[in-house]
């Protein structure tokens, strides 16, 4: 058999041959969803990723006979480094053949690629960071691809195993169901909002589409206050760049019932960012958005059943106070209105009690979980 080849990528050519090997990956996994590939694109292009603005990534490779059988890259997140103050590298973008030969050539570069840098430790997957999509999915590989969630093969973990990758922490994923959650919760709903109203002077305010661009600069600060590197392993604080980055892309997608701000006297203390899984919509377009898929973001958003809760989270002098409960019912009672049967809130770090025990106690099941792994370079 010829040996296999790993090679930088560097040409336009190699690029795209990079950027859509998943779609050969997954090409018969029914369950994956492709991102759509204008979008997809800009991952990967400096000009157009804030992250590169505090983040180095070099991507690879690897060949048989000019075959593609696998992809990686090696990322340096200065910001990471900064806010933990450790000198760890990640790995991310990684997708393979079920081949362990394969996967420990492309691992071994990535880990060289670091080691030259002076990292202490290779950790991932992270695709570029833990804002991003962050470790490798274990279970759960018969649900959903829920919008902005980590999929992958399920062979990944064994391929990372073998490597001597390590498990470090779980992250999960939780699902509740909105008829059965509202039916043991609703009266809790409105005695929970009362007393909110009455002890904080407590209201929840809808996202202003006409000012959109105020509320987003309001979530940004809000995101950077609320989360912290006490319950949430590998936090990364998001730049003004990348939130709006995200938020740009969204936009078009954002239902504003599903986007709240959690105030007292006023002030902004808590909110949500929560969207209608459009990956239901989006499962047939195998990533391209014309020339007539678009249409169906007219004629099949109405019919979505999911809800992801993208970001939720409360000032840490307003939690355990039942604001978040609250915001996870109202997510739930504003979702069945628009059709939706189900949310997924994602990803819980697996120690995060503040965030896991108003999930549990509301009646939210783990149904997903994911690794974060790492080794010594």
């Amino acid at each position: 058999m010829s040996q296999i080849t790993i090679r930088t990528v560097s040409s336009k050519s190699d690029w795209e041959r990079f950027i859509f090997f998943p779609w050969e990956i997954y090409k018969n996994d029914p369950i994956w969803v492709a991102p759509l590939k204008s979008s997809y694109r800009k991952v990967f292009q400096k000009d157009k990723n804030p992250f590169f603005q505090h983040g180095e990534m070099e991507a690879f490779i690897a060949e048989r006979n000019g075959k593609v059988l696998g992809r990686i890259a090696a990322i340096v997140n200065h910001l990471h480094n900064e806010t933990w103050k450790d000198r760890v590298g990640f790995f991310g973008f990684f997708e393979c053949i079920n081949d362990v030969e394969v996967s420990n050539s492309l691992l071994d570069t990535a880990r060289a690629w670091l080691k030259d840098r002076n990292y202490s430790h290779m950790r991932g997957p992270a695709s570029p960071s833990s804002n991003e999509d962050y470790g490798v999915m274990i279970d759960g590989f018969d649900q959903q691809h829920v919008i902005l969630s980590t999929y992958n093969a399920r062979w990944y973990y064994s391929l990372y195993a073998a490597y001597g990758l390590q498990p470090i922490k779980k992250l999960f994923a939780f699902r509740f169901d909105g008829p059965k959650i509202l039916e043991k919760n609703l009266e809790r709903i409105d005695r929970i909002e009362a007393a909110l109203k009455h002890r904080l002077n407590f209201e929840l305010v809808d996202l202003d589409m006409k000012r959109f661009d105020e509320g987003v600069k309001t979530f940004r600060g809000l995101f950077n206050k609320a989360w912290t590197t006490v319950n949430n392993h590998g936090w990364v604080p998001l730049t003004d760049a990348e939130f709006d980055n995200i938020t740009t892309e969204l936009k078009q997608i954002t239902d504003p019932r599903l986007v709240m701000l959690a105030k007292v006297d006023g002030e902004v203390v808590g909110g949500c960012i929560c969207l209608p899984d459009y990956n239901e919509v989006f499962r047939s377009w195998k990533g391209n958005l014309f020339p007539f898929n678009w249409i169906d973001m007219f004629t099949k958003a109405k019919k979505i059943k999911c809800v992801r809760i993208v970001i939720l989270g409360v000032l840490p002098e307003y939690q355990r106070k039942g604001l978040d409960a609250l915001m996870y019912l109202q997510i739930t009672k504003r979702g069945l209105e628009r059709g939706a049967t189900w949310a997924e809130a994602s990803y819980i770090v697996e120690d995060n009690e503040p965030m896991k025990r108003p999930l549990l106690n509301i009646g939210g099941e783990i149904y997903k979980t994911y690794e974060v792994m790492e080794m010594p370079v």
